[in-house]
């Protein structure tokens, strides 16, 4: 499998990159980052002068290490081309390293309190959910077995009390607790007898 080598081009991008849109760095690793970038494409350059170097006669020790050490005096030891590209990075990194760090603004209050409204609903929605089959599992249990579902009602009568009442359903139909519960006692027995 053949892997592309990364130009002096695609390092800048990937610097250019770590910008935001207002020409600011959302944290110092994105600096950081971004100047590691510009680093590694001066590791291009380097690699690609190492001819001029030896037909110049200077050693491969002459020429700094790392693209913040690059000096003026420096320039001499790079080809034309070489050092064409050298400069524009140098300035690069002078730019790059004056943007400012500004983190970025915290979403829109407007948003962040409709997530939590959602959150919440979505919570609310889950317990109540969670409280519906635990109701339903201790109906079962109290009614052994039988598909029995309650409405309860909050009653006032005409004395102003409040009280709640409670319909009864089996199998979806409106039937009276008695009748219930006299079907279940029936089939507990049922049961014993088996």
């Amino acid at each position: 499998m053949f892997i592309k080598q990364k130009t002096v081009q695609d390092w800048v991008t990937l610097a250019m990159g770590q910008v935001q849109d207002d020409q600011t760095f959302a944290a110092k690793s994105h600096q950081k980052e971004a100047l590691g970038y510009l680093n590694r494409a001066y590791e291009e350059i380097r690699e690609g002068n190492k001819e001029y170097i030896y037909a110049s006669g200077f050693s491969i020790w002459d020429i700094p290490f790392d693209l913040h050490q690059i000096r003026t005096k420096h320039l001499h030891l790079f080809s034309d081309d070489q050092g064409h590209d050298l400069d524009k990075l140098v300035e690069l990194r002078a730019l790059l390293k004056e943007l400012p760090v500004v983190k970025p603004a915290p979403k829109n209050d407007r948003v962040t309190s409709k997530q939590n409204e959602v959150t919440e609903v979505v919570v609310d929605l889950i317990k109540r959910r969670m409280a519906q089959y635990h109701e339903a599992v201790e109906l079962g249990r109290l009614f052994g077995g039988l598909p029995v579902s309650v409405t309860p009602h909050q009653v006032t009568n005409e004395y102003n009390t409040t009280f709640t009442r409670c319909f009864y359903y089996l199998a979806g139909k409106f039937t009276p607790l008695s009748v219930i519960m006299a079907a279940a006692d029936k089939l507990a027995r049922e049961k014993e007898n088996a």
